[in-house]
């Protein structure tokens, strides 16, 4: 099979029928790899984690990149569902405009009532006010809409404005084991 493999090369490399010494040099025989395929990878194992008898105080963990599309919302979503499944209370945090998170658990970011917009510029809202649970047990949702794109200005001339959200969230630890925040990808005022 290797020497069909490397046949091949040459022949798309230097044109049918003619030999490379450099390719040639490099073929290997069947001999060559004998249990590399067949060897099993190393299984790891985990301890798993005593079961809790209370929650809180939570580590607030922000999931940041100044690029999109490189899995922040993914991570924030199965972190959060495999820390829930292990017994842990989390609380996933959108603050992205685009709303990724709230909609990849199935939420209509228009049929909100509240969202981190209101959360962080609304000082009569409480993150209890926009919270919603979700489809998984133990992990609820501060979800967003496109009206948080607006917030930044917004907090422009506001005092101690970067530390706006970590106020709200202040509340909400003793109840929670993580808070996953999923940020949009930029590094502006919204990025904690």
């Amino acid at each position: 099979m290797w020497q069909e493999v490397t046949r091949a090369v040459n022949d798309t490399t230097n044109g049918p029928g003619t030999e490379s010494a450099k390719l040639s040099s490099l073929q290997l025989s069947r001999d060559d790899t004998d249990g590399l395929e067949d060897a099993p990878a190393p299984r790891v194992r985990f301890p798993t984690p005593p079961p809790l008898d209370h929650h809180g105080p939570a580590r607030i963990i922000g999931i940041v990149n100044q690029k999109g599309g490189v899995g922040k919302t993914t991570t924030a979503i199965n972190l959060g569902a495999c820390l829930a499944e292990l017994g842990r209370k989390v609380l996933l945090v959108d603050f992205d405009p685009q709303a990724s998170l709230t909609i990849g658990l199935g939420i209509d970011p228009l049929s909100l009532d509240g969202s981190t917009y209101d959360l962080v510029i609304d000082p009569e809202t409480t993150a209890e006010d926009i919270r919603v649970k979700t489809c998984v047990d133990g992990m609820d949702l501060l979800p967003s809409d496109i009206s948080l794109s607006g917030a930044e200005i917004q907090l422009v001339s506001e005092v101690a404005r970067e530390t706006t959200l970590s106020r709200e969230l202040e509340p909400l630890r003793p109840d929670y084991d993580f808070i996953l925040i999923d940020c949009q990808p930029s590094l502006g005022l919204l990025t904690p």
